[in-house]
């Protein structure tokens, strides 16, 4: 793709998403209804305006890891705490209930093989969690039970469709499964989950350090996208998808982020 194509590919998205966002709200739906709306009219199921090319998804993914690094800068742990167990409950049965219609779906009604309708009945358990959070603050509801309750249940969602297509596809290219391989993704996962709080409060500590030395123009801003880029390199790394890397670092630190948020 030409940069002037990707750049006029940019103005569309952000202009027919800002547009259709407000008309959304106008009805008192949440903006993200609208631009989701958006990216239908002009993505290639109507217009064609805009290709899915790699450059384009590598920016909506970038987006949307900001995005759920602003979720975990407003979001409550200890109300996240609170509802563990309810958060549990729902991820099981949101794991569960797609899983098991999709593959009777694929299997008897569009007659494909088992494997494939075991990889389509996965791929249906993975929670959408950038829309998820999206809607809950158009809504303002990321702080209230029910929304700790549902950001809690699609990371969880979000983490066993990982470790189900992790079994899916060595069952594909080996015909079995090895318990050894899929103990390591888990392993590696629950390390993630570990480590990165870890390191992000001991990064925002010497930032915020650095910054009363030498406050530099810019500094802040620029360290905490990447920081945030940077935790979600290291959740792909470790197994773990790269969306909860902006927002599990915040969620475990988020007195310091909050602090160096508020220095911008």
């Amino acid at each position: 793709m030409q940069a002037s194509d990707l750049l006029f590919n940019l103005l569309l998205i952000l202009v027919s998403a800002r547009v259709l966002g407000e008309v959304a709200r106008y009805f008192n739906a949440p903006n993200v209804i609208g631009e989701l709306c958006a990216g239908i009219v002009i993505g290639p199921s109507v217009l064609g305006l805009v290709e899915t090319d790699n450059m384009t998804s590598l920016l909506g993914e970038i987006g949307v890891i900001l995005l759920l690094f602003g979720v975990g800068l407003e979001t409550d742990m200890g109300k996240m705490l609170e509802t563990g167990r309810k958060s549990v409950l729902v991820a099981i049965g949101g794991f569960i209930a797609p899983f098991f219609l999709g593959f009777v779906t694929s299997y008897y009604l569009f007659n494909t093989s088992i494997l494939v309708a075991l990889f389509c009945g996965g791929t249906l358990t993975a929670t959408s969690i950038g829309i998820t959070a999206r809607t809950l603050m158009d809504l303002k509801l990321q702080n209230s039970k029910e929304g700790q309750i549902t950001i809690g249940a699609a990371v969880l969602d979000d983490i066993l469709g990982v470790i189900l297509l992790a079994l899916l596809y060595e069952f594909s290219a080996t015909g079995s499964v090895n318990l050894m391989n899929t103990s390591r993704v888990m392993l590696f996962i629950v390390l993630f989950f570990l480590i990165a709080p870890m390191l992000a409060k001991v990064f925002s500590s010497l930032i915020q350090k650095l910054y009363r030395i030498d406050p530099a123009p810019g500094l802040i801003p620029t360290t905490i996208v990447s920081l945030v880029l940077f935790f979600a390199w290291l959740a792909h790394l470790l197994g773990a998808p790269e969306l909860l890397g902006g927002l599990l670092q915040v969620w475990r630190c988020h007195d310091a982020f909050s602090c160096l948020s508020a220095c911008i």
